[in-house]
């Protein structure tokens, strides 16, 4: 890894994290380290469209069973096929989970679809400090190097990558990173008090909506 590479996308990766809570120092060993990419990637179990939908097989079923509540109780919509969507905005689906005295109290948690930015397009620099490039391997080694709560799942995806801190799931495949947010809520205290998996659901999440097995 070249040196100029490791500043830039040091410097990006440590105001991403700093501003989230979750910054500690550089892991050199770490930075320099690709064995997290899954050698045994088989392929997209879907690949990526500008039109395609971040869960559509998922249910509010999945949801419900996953969480251990009533059907009923889940909200579920999914921007992709919804007449609001912005242009160019990403692939989103959002989850909501009605329990508690009022919405303050409601769990929430999404899933998104982040194009990978090909070498030849506008954005292609800041794509590659942020690990959404063709060239994403280096950005994901820093990211986990300087993050005290991240860990690599094993044999998910081209990669997988679980930030306990943000509850936040980031699955690498062929084009594209899916992003998976686990429902939840820190003003919800009969929520909080369960201390459920979130990295689990996640993956059961990505596994509901089809893109993993």
């Amino acid at each position: 890894m070249k040196f100029k590479n490791i500043l830039s996308f040091s410097l990006i990766a440590i105001v991403l994290s700093s501003c989230l809570g979750d910054k500690k120092g550089a892991n050199i060993a770490e930075m320099n380290d690709n064995s997290f990419v899954n050698k045994n990637f088989k392929g997209n179990l879907l690949n990526y469209s500008k039109d395609m939908s971040a869960c559509e097989t998922m249910s509010t079923s999945d949801i419900a069973s996953l969480y251990n509540v009533s059907e009923s109780m889940i909200v579920f919509e999914d921007i992709s096929k919804s007449d609001r969507r912005a242009p160019n905005s990403l692939p989103t689906c959002m989850f909501y989970l009605k329990d508690g005295a009022s919405d303050f109290e409601w769990l929430r948690g999404s899933m998104n679809v982040q194009p990978e930015i090909g070498k030849d397009e506008t954005a292609y620099d800041v794509a590659k400090g942020a690990g959404n490039s063709e060239e994403w391997e280096e950005a994901w080694a820093i990211n986990k190097s300087i993050s005290k709560s991240s860990q690599w799942i094993k044999n998910i995806g081209m990669a997988a990558l679980w930030n306990d801190k943000n509850k936040e799931l980031k699955i690498k495949f062929k084009g594209y990173t899916l992003n998976v947010y686990p429902l939840k809520n820190r003003l919800n205290k009969a929520e909080v008090s369960k201390n459920r998996d979130y990295k689990s659901i996640a993956i059961a999440m990505a596994k509901a909506s089809g893109f993993i097995n």
